[in-house]
């Protein structure tokens, strides 16, 4: 790929401010030599026709000066400061179709989707197209590379394109925005012969950040479920072998090895929909919601949902407070996913140390907000969170839910998102989790550029608080509820 100079004013990018360096026209050369002896001799008759006057006595002198000095700046104006028109007419027809084809190609390069700059012999950035703002920021012009591009791969390549006088290619990480970029960084020298400057660099980036992402996935899938499936299907192996050995005539033991069959095989499906599950909202991740979700329709549909649950496993559900409506940019089923995995942790692990039936609380509110005073946390804060979100943190909304269980241990607390993790296995395994419920959470609340605050107090229970940005528009425009 080439760029070719055809004129010193046939660069792709600023073409209108090139528009001053054509040089001007024959006729706009004669013109001005002619406007200049107009004017003088104009000027001329004009102080002819006043000295008369002032010889016969027909003016005075002060009204000599007066109109002299009227009528020569009418005549500067008239011959020296050029009209509207010709102002425009400074381009012959042939230099206008290059100003037109050079804006042909600052549109195709402004098209492209990847990043594409020209850099000088100093490694500054002289062109750059639309793609380049969008993904490094507005001023770029005139930057040094090293001060957009700060990966030593990159730049490494880069010197050895120089050195070698060959196209390089090298792949980079480096942090863009709310995320890492990974991208390939492409570049190639330019022929001085077709440039017309000596060290010039043609530069091209393309994100694969969601390519990565999706072979991570692939990768932490296999991972995954190769560890967590090996288990549950090591034990129906070992029982189906039994029972068709020695207890393939035992009744009992048919019937209590089937049951523990039954409850593997259950456990993997509830494993494999969790996984999958997971596995679609990492490919979603970077795709923001855009329904209007009022979280306090969301609690109550929760709590409405999961009260034969609570009651079946001796707890109950307590709603509120629900601070009037507090809507969001959201997705309403993805929203209700969060709510009720929150809600069936609680009634999995927020068992009261004393055995009395406990209370599973469902709250949403406005701004920063504590579950519980002198508890430990982990996780984002509502000033983190605001700042991400790019608003106040008074006006962030929250949905939380609280149990009075033991709490969870400060060692444990940073840890009880990631995917696969928990506390204590062998009460998971009693209780039916999966070790992805939290992680599903939080790949939710991320997506809705959200955040998760968590809190435990020892003996007094855990609370996790969901915290999301508004809604784009004022709640003040919008019809209130009851």
């Amino acid at each position: 790929m080439a760029l070719q100079r055809q004129s010193p004013t046939s660069l792709p990018m600023d073409v209108q401010a090139n528009k001053d360096d054509v040089k001007p026209s024959a006729a706009e050369m004669r013109r001005k030599p002619r406007a200049l002896g107009d004017l003088a001799v104009a000027a001329g008759v004009v102080f002819l026709a006043l000295s008369l006057a002032l010889v016969l006595g027909l003016v005075p002198l002060e009204g000599a000066l007066l109109v002299g000095g009227i009528t020569f700046v009418t005549l500067v104006i008239r011959y020296v400061v050029p009209r509207p028109g010709e102002m425009f007419q400074a381009l012959t027809e042939e230099e206008s179709e290059e100003v037109r084809r050079l804006q042909r190609y600052s549109m195709l390069l402004d098209s492209l989707p990847q990043p594409v700059m020209l850099l000088d012999g100093q490694d500054r950035i002289e062109l750059a197209n639309a793609a380049c703002s969008r993904v490094f920021g507005q001023a770029i012009d005139g930057s040094h590379i090293a001060s957009l591009i700060r990966a030593p791969s990159a730049l490494g390549a880069l010197r050895e394109a120089r050195h070698d006088n060959l196209a390089k290619e090298a792949e980079f990480t480096m942090a863009g925005g709310a995320q890492e970029l990974s991208a390939l960084f492409y570049v190639v020298p330019l022929d001085p012969e077709h440039s017309g400057t000596d060290g010039e660099m043609l530069i091209m980036v393309r994100d694969r950040t969601e390519q990565r992402k999706l072979e991570r996935m692939r990768t932490d899938f296999i991972a995954n479920a190769g560890h967590e499936l090996r288990t549950p299907l090591t034990s129906i192996l070992g029982f189906i072998e039994t029972l068709q050995g020695h207890a393939k005539d035992d009744p009992d033991a048919r019937e209590r090895f089937l049951k523990i069959m039954q409850a593997q095989t259950e456990r993997m499906l509830r494993l494999v929909k969790d996984l999958v599950s997971l596995s679609a909202l990492e490919l979603n991740e970077r795709r923001l919601p855009e329904d209007v979700v009022d979280l306090r329709e969301v609690a109550e549909t929760v709590c409405e949902m999961m009260d034969p649950v609570a009651k079946n496993a001796g707890a109950e559900m307590v709603p509120g407070p629900l601070d009037g409506p507090a809507r969001i940019t959201g997705d309403r089923d993805q929203l209700i996913q969060v709510a009720q995995n929150l809600v069936d942790n609680a009634l999995k692990y927020g068992e009261r140390p004393d055995g009395t039936p406990t209370k599973v609380h469902v709250s949403v509110g406005r701004g920063p907000s504590l579950a519980f005073e002198n508890a430990d946390r982990s996780g984002d804060s509502p000033e983190q969170i605001a700042v991400r979100a790019g608003c106040r943190p008074d006006d962030l909304r929250f949905i939380r839910v609280r149990d009075e269980g033991p709490g969870i241990d400060r060692n444990d607390l940073p840890r009880v998102t990631e995917r696969f993790y928990r506390i204590d296995v062998e009460r998971s395994s009693a209780k039916k989790g999966t070790g992805l419920g939290l992680a599903i959470v939080k790949h939710i609340v991320g997506r809705h550029r959200g955040g998760i605050q968590i809190e435990s107090a020892e003996n007094r229970g855990a609370a996790f608080t969901c915290y999301f940005p508004p809604q784009v528009h004022s709640e003040a425009e919008a019809p209130a509820q009851d």
